[in-house]
């Protein structure tokens, strides 16, 4: 039996989640506490596959560091991107390691459960050249959308159609299964999008198809798509208990409110407050009489006293001051000083290494 592979597309910017993306690459966001691309390699590793190639190019060294040769049961190998390729372009690069048989190609920023062997079955019993993953979505208006037939044969795609114009509300989720015959269409060393230049030429020879995916599904574009895709993997991993890290310090009068995962090495003061739906790093400070409620906090975070974080996520090694709050939709980036006192309201993003010194009680970029 040939060797299971996977293609992970992960050499965006992740531009629409700066400022924190200006400092980590966005697949090692942590989800429930554990680097986004490892939810993605455990998914791959529990349905079989061998082998996975890293497309990466931004933060490159970063990624390689952390994950090395081998994740759980799988070899891992890099294809590395000196400017970025496009799906396209990036499947073409790395040909030389999936030209023996049918392989996946992931999008490395969505989080998915998807049935890869069943979607693989669907593909090979229908002899096709692409298998889509679909998800239904209530609005489609920000994805490409599928037409499709009743034996899920795709007819065609409508990128971001006006809401009555939508064919259906199936979109493309970002996983493929594609014959390696896909390679012979795309041209080498060059950027290139399978969706526009591949897709529709297999589309007019009727042996582009789509599988139906009904599972959690989140496209980590957006910092409230990251944040829901958080509380979804806290309610599977801590639903009724917190999940606490190794040496983790815990005041007796200090309270820890399930879905909550806390990171190792962490120290909670008295009368604090952690969770609900709260996802805290390793090596953070809360103290005294501090709250964290519906927030992600980074690595190495330090929150004084009586301070309250509200929906919002906080970067690496950022000093929040006493008596601070810090309400609904803020993203604090990495290494940034808020000095005691100070509000902010609503939807401030401060960037890193800043230091805030008053409050800001409009959305607003710190820069």
């Amino acid at each position: 039996m040939s060797r299971l592979r996977a293609l992970i597309l992960a050499g965006g910017f992740g531009t629409r989640l700066r400022p924190l993306s200006c400092t980590l690459p966005k697949i090692m966001f942590p989800v429930a506490g554990r680097p986004m691309i490892e939810l993605v390699l455990s998914n791959l590793y529990s349905n079989g596959v061998d082998e996975a190639v890293l497309a990466i190019g931004y933060m490159a060294d970063v990624i390689r560091r952390h994950l090395g040769r081998r994740f759980e049961g799988m070899r891992l190998h890099y294809s590395l991107e000196e400017t970025p390729m496009g799906t396209g372009g990036a499947v073409k690069k790395a040909e030389r390691f999936l030209r023996d048989g049918d392989f996946f190609v992931l999008n490395s920023d969505i989080i998915a459960s998807p049935p890869l062997q069943e979607i693989l079955s669907s593909h090979v019993v229908k002899d096709a050249a692409a298998t889509i993953m679909l998800h239904r979505v209530k609005d489609p208006t920000h994805f490409g959308v599928a037409k499709i037939d009743r034996s899920l044969r795709i007819e065609r795609f409508v990128e971001k159609p006006r809401r009555g114009d939508a064919p259906s509300r199936w979109i493309n989720a970002g996983v493929y299964v594609l014959d390696p015959e896909v390679f012979d269409y795309l041209p080498p060393g060059r950027k290139a999008s399978i969706e526009r230049e591949v897709f529709p030429k297999l589309a007019s020879s009727r042996r582009l198809y789509g599988y139906r995916y009904n599972g959690e599904w989140f496209d980590i574009g957006r910092f409230e798509e990251y944040k829901r895709a958080n509380r979804a993997a806290l309610s599977r991993l801590s639903r009724n208990e917190p999940s606490v890290g190794s040496d983790v310090r815990v005041h007796a009068d200090a309270r820890l409110v399930p879905p909550l995962r806390l990171g190792p090495r962490s120290r909670v003061g008295a009368g604090a407050t952690l969770g609900p739906y709260s996802s805290v790093g390793e090596s953070v400070v809360v103290g005294e009489g501090s709250k964290v409620s519906g927030s992600i906090l980074f690595s190495r975070v330090h929150v004084g006293k009586n301070s309250h974080i509200r929906n919002a996520v906080v970067g690496e090694g950022a000093v929040v001051g006493e008596n601070v709050r810090i309400w609904d939709g803020c993203v604090i980036g990495d290494k940034v000083y808020i000095h005691d006192g100070v509000r902010l309201v609503h939807d401030v993003t401060v960037c890193p290494h800043k230091e805030v010194t008053r409050s800001i009680t409009c959305p607003g970029v710190v820069t």
